[in-house]
C-alpha cells in the first residue's frame, strides 16, 4: 500500500530534493574531505528539520517521519557522497582530457586531424570520405567537451538511480500504515471521550 502523504514528504522526492541542495553546495568545494562531507551532512539536516516542521502541520506520525529521515541520512546520503566524491575529483581532472583540455590541447587535436585527413586525401579512398578530414579538424578541440558531456551524463543517471532506489527503501521501512488519514489531511491526535454509559468494573 502506497503512502497516504504527498509526494513531497516521501522518500524518493525528498531524496532528490536533498540531491539537488547539495549539488549547489558542492560546487563551492575545493577539495573533498572530511570537512565538506560534514558541511554538506549539516545542509542536508537543516533541510530535513525544516521539511520535518512543514510535515508536522499535515500530520501528527513522528514514526513515519523518523523511519524517513532516517532513510535519508542513512541510505541516501552515504550513496549520495560516494557518487559526489568520485565526480567531484573527476571534475578537478577536467575529466581527464589531456592538459585538462586547456587551448595547447585543442591545437593538437586539429592538427592532429589535419595530418591525418592529408594522409587519408593522398590515399585512394571514396568520394563519401573526403569530408572526413574537415569533420576531423573541426571535431578535434571538441574531443575534452565530449569527454566532460558524457561524464556528466553519466552522474546525472547515477543520482537518478539513487532516487529511483529510493523507492524500494521507502517499500521496505513502510512497517506500517496510519490509519483514517486522508492525503492532505491532519491527524487527530485528541483521545477520544469516554462514555457515560460506560460500565464501571
Amino acid at each position: 500500500m502506497s503512502s497516504v502523504y504527498p509526494s513531497q514528504y516521501q522518500l524518493p522526492e525528498l531524496t532528490a530534493h536533498l540531491v539537488a541542495l547539495l549539488e549547489r553546495r558542492r560546487a563551492a568545494f575545493d577539495v573533498w574531505d572530511e570537512k565538506t562531507e560534514a558541511a554538506l551532512t549539516e545542509a542536508a539536516q537543516e533541510a530535513l528539520v525544516e521539511a520535518g516542521k512543514q510535515f508536522k502541520e499535515l500530520a501528527a506520525d513522528a514514526p513515519y517521519w523518523q523511519r524517513t529521515t532516517e532513510a535519508l541520512l542513512e541510505v541516501a546520503l552515504p550513496r549520495y557522497f560516494r557518487l559526489a566524491k568520485e565526480q567531484h575529483a573527476l571534475e578537478k581532472r577536467g575529466y581527464g582530457a589531456w592538459r585538462g583540455g586547456d587551448f595547447i590541447s585543442r591545437a593538437a587535436f586539429a592538427g592532429i586531424g589535419l595530418v591525418v585527413g592529408f594522409i587519408i586525401l593522398r590515399t585512394a579512398v571514396p568520394d563519401w570520405l573526403e569530408p572526413l578530414p574537415l569533420a576531423m579538424f573541426i571535431g578535434g578541440p571538441l574531443i575534452p567537451d565530449a569527454q566532460a558531456f558524457f561524464a556528466k551524463r553519466k552522474y546525472s543517471k547515477q543520482l537518478l538511480t539513487l532516487v529511483e532506489d529510493m523507492k524500494a527503501e521507502a517499500s521496505d521501512r513502510r512497517t506500517y500504515q496510519p490509519l483514517g488519514v486522508d492525503e492532505g489531511a491532519v491527524t487527530d491526535s485528541t483521545p477520544p471521550q469516554k462514555s457515560s454509559n460506560s460500565v464501571k468494573g
